[in-house]
């Protein structure tokens, strides 16, 4: 199981935005028509019909794989600490490494699932394997469309 930066943004509810911008955005060739923006930078689409979420341009500062469009919507800058990028790297290595439990239980009538606990009462998983690690980087709310 990959387990990417996004994905743990999206677990802490904290993409930590440092800019945003509203209005109309193309994207051509890869580009967003934002100058701001350099190569390896973080950013948040909200608004396009193929690529919203979390990207991080590439060493020419594209989307990796993104199509050419208009849209209209947000476009934010992120900026997370490198620990955090680091403790994403420790992550996924974990992660890659890890045997990964099945559903204990799932049913379909307002959709619930459970997974099996350890001894202590935790998801054997990364999100209960890096708690601890996590928590400081948690919100209450996410400031940032985190799809």
């Amino acid at each position: 199981m990959t387990i990417t930066v996004p994905d743990v943004m999206r677990e802490v509810s904290n993409a930590f935005p440092k800019a945003r911008w509203e209005g109309a955005f193309t994207l051509t060739g890869g580009r967003l028509n934002l100058d701001a923006l350099l190569p390896g930078d973080w950013i948040a689409v909200e608004g396009s019909l193929r690529f919203d979420g979390i990207h991080q341009l590439d060493a020419e500062g594209r989307v990796p794989g993104a199509a050419d469009e208009g849209f209209t919507g947000a476009v934010w800058l992120l900026s997370p600490p490198a620990d955090f990028l680091r403790l994403c790297g420790e992550i996924a290595a974990w992660a890659e490494t890890a045997a990964q439990p099945g559903v204990k239980r799932e049913s379909f009538g307002a959709y619930a699932v459970e997974y099996p606990t350890n001894a202590l009462g935790l998801t054997p998983d990364w999100r209960g394997a890096f708690a601890a690690q996590l928590r400081p980087w948690r919100r209450m709310a996410e400031e940032v469309p985190l799809c």
